[in-house]
Formats: structure tokens, sequence, C-alpha cells
């Protein structure tokens, strides 16, 4: 190799590692997205089960038995 062709090759490689670095904060990005909405997701349903299990508590406690209905 020349000294022409290295500095195409470096070249190359310059333009090929911003890309790639350019993918890598992309997905970063995408991840703590991501990651963000799962939290909020995941923090939903445990509101969302703590309200059932408080309609399921009075539920039980309101449920007649079959003796008291005869």
């Amino acid at each position: 190799m020349n000294e022409q062709d290295y500095k195409y090759l470096i070249a190359a490689y310059q333009q090929k590692t911003l890309e790639i670095l350019s993918q890598l904060i992309v997905s970063e990005a995408k991840n703590r997205q991501l990651n963000d909405t799962n939290e909020t997701l995941s923090s939903k349903i445990k509101e969302q089960q703590v309200e059932i299990d408080k309609l399921s508590a009075k539920t039980k406690r309101g449920a007649k038995t079959e003796g008291d209905f005869e």
C-alpha cells in the first residue's frame, strides 16, 4: 500500500466510525425511551393491582353466602 491508499483507508475508517457511532447513539436514546415507558407502565400496573385488590376486598366483605338467602 502506498501513501494514497492509506489516506483512502483512513477516510473510510473515519466515515464508518462516524456512522456506527451515530447508530449507537440513536440506539441508546431509544433504549432510554423504552426503559422510561416500561417504568411508567409498570407503575400503572402496580396502581391498578392495588385498586383490584381493594375492590376484591370490598366484594368479599359484602358478599352474601347461600344461607343468607334462605
